[in-house]
């Protein structure tokens, strides 16, 4: 007769994309191993593997897809997940920044703790995904997903960074009833058709990608030396593995 199995808690969340509520589990000790041996590996590829992993096994419902999901969504449902399975509080060092009557800087370092559990997504609304950018030309933009995004950081510059991800946000390409879909596209085509822009049609599909729904954690803390109040804005990934 085998081991009893250990009923696990779930939690519903909304993604914030779309408001859709999904319901996961907190991820196991087996996964949270996967996540330390991929932080030590600092393999940028690995990292995005095993965290795509790791959420796809915690989710509950299986009609989602997270390839297909926007990368700020499997960021929210990642640190919704470390702050349900290993705890809410984060541990941060700060530098203090305060200016003493003296005109210097206080610039104490001091361990300062943020609640992940106060995560929100900062969204312009006024940024908009239909883009007309002349000569009977309109492009219909979408949110990349998280390894389109991630792999951004791959050793490359900056100019050919920001092709790739404006390239992997496009949707469609629309010239009156002519709608070509990047998904019939390959993705040489859709660079070569970014590369091929004027610089005044460059930047209206750079504004979008610049200005990308992103994740903030906003807590306050107070200086140990000179008490001073601190409000935090925090986006540092990285540091919710661990």
């Amino acid at each position: 007769m085998g081991l009893p199995k250990i009923d696990l808690p779930i939690y519903d969340l909304k993604l914030p994309s779309n408001g859709k509520t999904v319901t996961i589990r907190p991820f196991l000790v087996k996964e949270e191993k996967l996540l330390f041996m991929a932080i030590e590996s600092e393999d940028e590829r690995e990292i995005i593997n095993v965290t795509k992993q790791v959420i796809n096994n915690c989710l509950i419902d299986p009609t989602i897809d997270i390839e297909k999901l926007p990368f700020f969504d499997i960021d929210y449902l990642f640190i919704a997940l470390r702050a349900k399975s290993v705890g809410e509080n984060i541990e941060i060092k700060y530098s203090c920044n305060n200016i003493l009557p003296d005109s210097k800087k206080c610039n104490n370092i001091f361990p300062a703790k943020i609640d992940i559990s106060n995560c929100e997504i900062v969204k312009d609304d006024t940024i908009k995904s239909d883009i007309v950018i002349g000569s009977g030309y309109m492009i219909r933009m979408k949110y990349p997903n998280y390894t389109t995004m991630k792999t951004i950081l791959d050793d490359d510059n900056d100019m050919n960074k920001k092709i790739r991800i404006i390239a992997g946000s496009i949707d469609s390409i629309v010239k009156g009833d002519e709608v070509h879909t990047t998904k019939d596209l390959t993705r040489d085509e859709i660079i070569k058709f970014v590369e091929d822009l004027t610089r005044q049609q460059y930047i209206l599909l750079e504004e979008y990608v610049d200005n990308f729904p992103s994740f903030v954690i906003k807590s306050k803390t107070t200086c140990d030396k000179c008490n001073f109040e601190h409000n935090l804005v925090y986006s540092e990934f990285a540091s919710f593995f661990v």
